[in-house]
């Protein structure tokens, strides 16, 4: 695998009338020789999961810029991985392909436990220490599962698909959202519904802040808004041009920083900002550059992370790069 490290800055500030961007430098890293389908990075963005048709599954170090291992859920076979996932604490990882998972330790590259699903995987979070991991399904159910010693804790009922789902670290908020329009806050101790939102068209992306606190959702053709879970109060909605949500833009990334104060978000046309929720300001955007300049569009963000640098960021893209930022 070839790895490629370049100084370089893409500043389109006058995209969404967005602050504009200031020089400096930006690193990249190959992790796959064609498009990936899937991507994790962990929460301070030195390693990765990488889901690609072309090589199977594959764990990252980010920062060294080298391949660990190769994961794939048949031996001798590439799995087409669809959905991954990294623990807040970066020890254990989870990858789901058509109907099944697998949990990874990371340091030893040694799957811990297999299990087939009832239905196709639409989106994963997995919990602290690889104990939890949450799932919505395409049946419009989200399960809690236990990873340890197997089973399910908790059924979530949805209406519809459920695309995306979110944990706490303490797991005791859980959050989803499905296809129908809702985002639902559960109280994973009771299994109750604690808050509702509903949203005209689908939720795409849900996350949550570290503790909980806050969360974000984002809903096709409609808006991106971030709110409390608590008493499930609007924070802000983000500013984005109406034309362009109206024509499908939406986000296909997000997270919080560890203090909830920030919001990084990632696009489907390559777009990676940087908000400040108390301030409600937009402080800063990059574009992710395309594969080959003759690409009629750019590739998808699939996960963004801050690091413990509090200037820099990554950026995993559909292209097969994951991107260093900075400002």
């Amino acid at each position: 695998m070839r790895h490629v490290y370049f100084i370089s800055c893409f500043c389109f500030a006058a995209i969404m009338g967005l602050s504009a961007c200031s020089p400096g430098p930006s690193g990249e890293l190959e992790v796959a020789a064609r498009n990936v389908q899937s991507g994790a990075l962990g929460r301070t963005g030195d390693f990765a999961v990488v889901g690609s048709a072309y090589h199977g599954g594959s764990y990252w170090s980010v920062a060294e810029g080298e391949r660990l291992f190769d994961w794939n859920h048949t031996q001798g076979e590439t799995s087409l991985l669809l959905r991954t996932a990294l623990s807040p604490d970066g020890g254990w990882a989870v990858t789901v392909d058509e109907l099944s998972q697998v949990l990874w330790n990371t340091a030893s590259g040694e799957s811990a436990a297999y299990w087939r699903l009832p239905a196709e995987a639409l989106s994963v979070a997995l919990g602290r220490h690889g104990n939890v991991a949450l799932l919505g399904l395409a049946d419009g159910r989200a399960l809690v599962y236990d990873l340890r010693r197997g089973g399910i804790l908790r059924e979530f009922a949805h209406g519809s698909a459920v695309n995306s789902v979110a944990l706490s670290d303490d797991l005791g908020v859980m959050l989803t959202g499905s296809e129908d329009g809702k985002v639902r806050v559960w109280d994973s101790n009771s299994g109750q519904t604690r808050h509702q939102r509903q949203y005209s068209e689908p939720v795409q992306q849900v996350a949550l802040s570290a503790d909980g606190t806050r969360a974000v959702a984002a809903a096709k053709y409609d808006r991106v808004e971030v709110f409390t879970t608590a008493d499930n109060q609007s924070l802000w909605q983000l500013p984005f041009n109406r034309e362009r949500v109206k024509r499908g833009l939406n986000i296909s990334a997000a997270r919080f920083s560890r203090d909830g104060r920030y919001l990084l978000t990632g696009r489907p046309d390559g777009f990676v900002q940087l908000w400040d929720i108390d301030a409600q300001s937009d402080i800063y955007t990059w574009q992710l550059p395309k594969r080959k300049a003759w690409q009629p569009s750019a590739s998808p963000v699939l996960d963004i992370s801050f690091t413990t640098n509090p200037d820099l960021y990554r950026a995993m893209s559909g292209n097969g790069f994951i991107y260093t930022l900075s400002y």
